[in-house]
């Protein structure tokens, strides 16, 4: 499994297991893209983030939601079972 996204050559490289340990499904939330996976009991992702070194990814959670958050130039992908599930290319915009 390539975890390196085609398309950037990143400085830096954050991963992120992600599981749901509800005892019904929740909402993965990758921000700022917006996109949003539902997560079954007991279900895992992994989701790496790549972008300029210096900031890192944040993460967020409730009972029924996780978000994770990519920092300025960053791009995520989301990987199920090895498998891509999703691809997040376009680069967080420069913030002030």
């Amino acid at each position: 499994m390539d975890l390196v996204h085609p398309m950037i050559s990143a400085s830096f490289r954050q991963s992120l297991w992600i599981r749901n340990a509800e005892d019904e499904t929740i909402v993965l939330c990758v921000e700022p893209w917006g996109n949003e996976l539902s997560m079954t009991i007991g279900q895992d992702y992994l989701v790496v983030l790549e972008g300029p070194e210096g900031n890192f990814p944040a993460v967020e959670w409730s009972k029924k939601r996780i978000t994770v958050y990519g920092w300025s130039g960053s791009i995520a992908s989301v990987f199920l079972n090895g498998q891509v599930v999703l691809l997040c290319e376009q680069k967080v915009p420069m913030m002030p």
